[in-house]
Parts: C-alpha cells; sequence; structure tokens
C-alpha cells in the first residue's frame, strides 16, 4: 500500500453553514482569552457528555449521546476552532500552539487542532507523520478512500456523496482538513502557496489540491467520539 510522503510535516441531520472568516480586526492578545475560553466550554461539554454516555441507560441512549458528541464537534471546529486559526503564519518546522502567534505546518495544523479538540493524541509525534499515517491514526479501513491521478473537482465530488461531515486529506506534500456540508467542501490547512497560511478554502480550486495521490478519511465515526468521551489516548500510526 502506498504511504503519502509529508515533505511539509514539519509544513498542512440538518447541514452546517460554510466556516466563516476569522475577523479581520481580531489581535492575538483578543483572540487568546476568547479561544481558550471555548476551549474550556468544549472540554466542560465533552465531560458532561462523557457522564451521560456512562449512565445511558440502554444502546439507543448512547448512540444517541455519540451522536451529539459528533454534533459537538463538528460544530466546535467549524465555528471555533478553524476561524480562530485563520491567517496564522504557516512555516515548514512550524508547531505553533496559539492561533495567529509563532508559525504551524500543515501536518501540525492538524495534529493540534485534534489537540486542542480534547482528543488525547501524540501531538508533535502526529504532526510530523505521512498524511496517510495522520488519517489511519483515526479513521477506520472503511472510512478511507483513496484516488490516483484524479482530478480535483473528481475527489471534491466524491466527498460530497460522502454527506456531511469532517475529514482529513492527505497529499503527495501536504496535509489537511475537508468539511462538507453535503454541497460546499472547503479545505482547511496552513498553505504554503500563495498567501503562506492558515486558511478554508473552496477544496476543488485549491492551489494546494495538486496531487498525483490523495486520500481522504472520514472523523468522528462513533469510536472515535467514544474514545473522546472517555479521554483515551490514540497511538499514532508511524515512525519518528
Amino acid at each position: 500500500m502506498r504511504t503519502l510522503i509529508l515533505l511539509l510535516a514539519g509544513c498542512a441531520a440538518t447541514a452546517d453553514p460554510p466556516v466563516p472568516p476569522a475577523p479581520e480586526a481580531s489581535t492575538v492578545a483578543e483572540t487568546a482569552p476568547t479561544y481558550n475560553k471555548r476551549l474550556a466550554a468544549l472540554e466542560t461539554r465533552r465531560l458532561e457528555l462523557a457522564e451521560a454516555y456512562r449512565t445511558a441507560s440502554d444502546d439507543e441512549a448512547r448512540s444517541a449521546v455519540l451522536a451529539e458528541g459528533r454534533r459537538t464537534l463538528d460544530a466546535a471546529l467549524r465555528h471555533d476552532l478553524f476561524p480562530a486559526w485563520a491567517g496564522t503564519t504557516w512555516g515548514f518546522y512550524g508547531t505553533s500552539t496559539v492561533p495567529g502567534r509563532g508559525e504551524i505546518a500543515c501536518g501540525h495544523y492538524v495534529s493540534v487542532v485534534l489537540d486542542h479538540a480534547g482528543f488525547e493524541v501524540e501531538r508533535l509525534k502526529l504532526g510530523r507523520q505521512a498524511s496517510e499515517n495522520i488519517i489511519k491514526t483515526f479513521s477506520k479501513p472503511k472510512d478511507i478512500r483513496r484516488f490516483s491521478r484524479k482530478s480535483a473537482e473528481n475527489v471534491v465530488a466524491a466527498v460530497r456523496e460522502l454527506g456531511p461531515g469532517t475529514f482529513v486529506l492527505g497529499l503527495d506534500y501536504h496535509a489537511a482538513f475537508l468539511i462538507s456540508d453535503g454541497q460546499q467542501v472547503q479545505m482547511c490547512h496552513s498553505s504554503y502557496l500563495g498567501p503562506a497560511e492558515v486558511m478554508c478554502e473552496d477544496a476543488a480550486t485549491s492551489p494546494a489540491m495538486v496531487s498525483d495521490y490523495r486520500v481522504v478519511g472520514k472523523l468522528f465515526d462513533d469510536d472515535m467520539v467514544r474514545r473522546w468521551l472517555r479521554g483515551e489516548r490514540f497511538r499514532t500510526v508511524g515512525n519518528g
């Protein structure tokens, strides 16, 4: 099985609306307290859902909690984490953990967003991995799609058919998130191209979508959400 070589490892129900842009006038000083407050609120919600899952009376009740956990995670990434990181400078070796400050590489952007969302990950090790290994750390084989020498439009169309959700995208030299509302598919990533910064943009027309090989893994299946609720560690697939 081919594994993507991430040379930029230090580099990238009801449908939710597209991710809003980060406020242009915000500064790190203004953003950091708000961001930390939202992360704290997400952690509080995780603990509430974890208790609801623990005390659920039957499988139906537990499934309802997992579905609510999935909605919570999708909403947090779309409306809190992605907008907060927008505009943060890309850097080949960047490992910033503060939105708007320092530099962040593409793989480390994926890693730190999931870390801040409350997943117990090996943040630095995960961010250094080939992008396909990042995907395999979280997505089961049935939830992974691979595309060889397909156009960006074909890949985006295939993701759209998978329905609303959050995905990790692996390219020959890049890693990113894809978010789909069932119609629009956006690519949220630390872009090394033209402005070199974190952004969310139309996936089909993103300059960074150029790649011979693409792999997409859907996030937040029941097992991933359950492990999030329980605070279980995700062991990184890959070396280094």
